[in-house]
């Protein structure tokens, strides 16, 4: 069984439970990913790092803002788009695309009501700076950057995130949730600042995901030679314990040296990247969806555990927290009659479904997982029209929680059957993680 076959399997367990909503989306997205062999890397390290001065070298192009605060406040993808150019479908509102230093590209911001907005890539500073868009106020989900920058040709993704470690502690967990999704990382670390205990910590977290790392050095026109060697020595020692690395992978590891301002070393990188991808792509991709899924097995089993422990509350606490969850449909309910006709309303459902994973994942410590579909966000819809699917969305969650926690059962059988298929599920679980580890291994 190789990668591929093994996700489909887990998605096939996970498609059986009302509880794994969540998990079954993830497995088909990583099948999806597998299958069309588009390959993520994400540019990821402490704030002020330069991250964003690196891709815009790598771009050779000044797409991105860049300042002397935390800049980067939400996740960007950038991609390639020979068409991205005046006229076509993915121009700016304007009928122009952006030209930077020669560059065609084209930017829309996604919002996590599913809305999306094309706006010139002048004006991205609005949406993803720090200044700008402080913790993110304007709900921004991403940002997807259209460009026919050479280096992205063949389906590479490359992604800006934010920086970890400053003040703003949500710019630390959307770069932490973006690593998840990531093929390859390329970990950003400065001379002008010793490798510290956030960026070990960080580091740490972000290996068990991406199956390919490449570690920058940057800043190194601000040191001698000697002082250069010398850091790279003290990086190299930590590195090698953080990642875990055996011999042969220790003497292996490289640290490329750059000035992201200067452009200094940057085409060694790209080489090298390019060179992976040409040669060890599929390797690479398998890996990181192998990692991923290790993951997801993991925090399946952690939330099957989560719903062993509410099962197992006393009756006058769990009776508490159905009470809570039934108050809030009912209050949302009797808002629907006072909405005013709107031309967003598919969003505005989409934003009602957020407000109840939230609740769910507060009451019962579960994922209940809803697609937000971008493509239909802005579609319109009449009140009525929107009232009828609020309602079922309502009545579905009630009915599925009553189901998930057997709330009242009174069939002994019903109960028992339900705690068996989960003890299946486990040890179905089990049987894919050893697989995988066993995939991996032989890698």
């Amino acid at each position: 069984m190789n990668i591929l076959e093994t996700t489909i399997k887990a998605q096939e367990l996970f498609s059986g439970f009302e509880l794994c909503r969540l998990q079954e989306q993830e497995t088909q997205v990583l099948a999806d990913r597998l299958r069309s062999r588009k390959i993520t890397i994400a540019v990821i390290g402490q704030f002020k790092r330069g991250k964003t001065t690196l891709i815009n070298s790598i771009l050779g192009s000044k797409l991105l803002p860049v300042g002397i605060v935390p800049i980067t406040a939400a996740i960007t993808r950038i991609e390639y788009a020979p068409d991205a150019a005046p006229g076509t479908p993915d121009a700016a509102p304007n009928g122009e695309a952006a030209a930077v230093d020669g560059e065609t590209a084209t930017a829309t911001v996604f919002f996590t009501n599913g809305l999306s907005e094309q706006v010139p890539v002048s004006d991205l500073h609005e949406y993803i700076s720090e200044q700008e868009n402080h913790d993110n106020e304007r709900g921004v989900a991403e940002v997807e950057l259209l460009t026919d920058a050479e280096f992205l040709k063949g389906g590479l993704t490359l992604v800006d995130t934010p920086g970890v470690g400053s003040v703003h502690e949500q710019n630390s967990k959307s770069a932490m949730d973006f690593a998840r999704e990531s093929d390859g990382v390329i970990f950003m670390l400065s001379v002008d600042s010793p490798l510290n205990q956030i960026e070990v910590d960080f580091l740490r977290k972000v290996r068990r995901f991406a199956g390919k790392f490449y570690f920058a050095v940057n800043k190194i026109d601000r040191v001698d030679e000697d002082e250069l060697e010398e850091y790279l020595e003290y990086c190299r020692s930590l590195i090698v314990g953080i990642m875990e690395l055996d011999d042969e992978e220790a003497k292996a590891l490289k640290l490329l040296p750059i000035s992201a301002r200067k452009g200094t070393g940057v085409s060694e990188l790209t080489e090298l990247i390019r060179e992976d991808l040409l040669t060890r792509g599929t390797e690479i991709m398998e890996r990181s969806v192998g990692l991923k899924l290790l993951e997801i097995l993991n925090n399946t089993r952690s939330q099957i555990s989560s719903y062993r422990e509410v099962l197992k509350m006393a009756p006058n606490v769990f009776n508490r927290r159905f009470k809570e969850m039934s108050l809030l449909l009912h209050d949302q309910r009797e808002k629907i009659d006072s909405l005013e006709e709107g031309t967003y309303l598919r969003a505005r459902l989409n934003e009602e479904k957020a407000l109840l994973t939230r609740k769910v994942r507060e009451l019962f410590g579960i994922e209940y997982y809803y697609y937000v579909d971008r493509e239909d966000a802005a579609e319109l819809m009449d009140r009525d029209e929107f009232a009828a699917e609020l309602t079922a969305v309502y009545d579905e969650l009630e009915s599925t929680i009553n189901s998930i926690f057997m709330y009242k059962e009174e069939n002994a059988y019903a109960v028992a059957r339900r705690i068996e298929d989960l003890n299946i599920l486990i040890h179905d679980m089990r049987k894919l993680t050893r697989q995988i580890e066993r995939e991996l291994a032989a890698k």
